[in-house]
């Protein structure tokens, strides 16, 4: 069975998780620690009862795989990128999932 991969504009991600005051990131997150093969129920709790130290950590972690997946090392200053990770790992997503779009 082919497991569904979300596609997300990244404008319109953006916006959501603005207008939502990041509420909808933790519905992207649910989605796409499915994608690395995560947990989401977990990853949420986590995230929620460590007040985002988890959320860290985990944007660190997809950010380096969805480099990986596209064939790439993640540099040392990307982490500076950390604020907007949640683009840069739809994007490298996208980038592999929906090539061309």
């Amino acid at each position: 069975m082919h497991e569904y991969i979300p596609e997300n504009n990244l404008v319109v991600m953006f916006l959501l998780i603005a207008i939502t005051l990041g509420l909808y990131y933790f519905w992207w997150l649910a989605r796409i620690s499915r994608v690395f093969g995560d947990d989401p129920v977990m990853n949420i709790i986590l995230s929620v009862f460590t007040l985002g130290i988890w959320s860290i950590y985990l944007n660190l972690k997809y950010m380096q795989k969805s480099e990986m997946i596209n064939g790439r090392d993640m540099k040392w200053f990307m982490v500076l990128f950390l604020p907007i990770s949640p683009i840069i790992i739809q994007h490298n997503v996208n980038e592999k999932f929906f090539p061309g779009r």
